[in-house]
Parts: C-alpha cells; sequence; structure tokens
C-alpha cells in the first residue's frame, strides 16, 4: 500500500486529528501532503491498519 492509498482510505477530519498529535500543519494541505509528512513509523502502522 503505497501513500496515495492511504490518503484514499481516510478522511481529511480523520487525518487531520492523527496530525496535530505529530505537529503537522493541516490548513490549506492536501491530504496527501499530510500523509507523506507523517513519521515514517507511524506510516508504516497506518498501512498495516488500513482501516
Amino acid at each position: 500500500m503505497d501513500d496515495e492509498e492511504v490518503a484514499r482510505l481516510y478522511c481529511m477530519r480523520e487525518l487531520k486529528i492523527l496530525a496535530k498529535k505529530y505537529g503537522i500543519v493541516t490548513r490549506r494541505v492536501k491530504k496527501i501532503d499530510i500523509v507523506k509528512a507523517f513519521p515514517p513509523q507511524f506510516l508504516a502502522e497506518l498501512k498495516s491498519k488500513g482501516r
């Protein structure tokens, strides 16, 4: 599963909540930009969970 598929699985509201925990800016950005800004360990966790 790549970054684009992860961005499609989660809605923006969910991603914003997760991004706040890591200090990622969420204003005026696309979902894919938020997903790419996640730390590699957390991104691997999102990919494995896959909803």
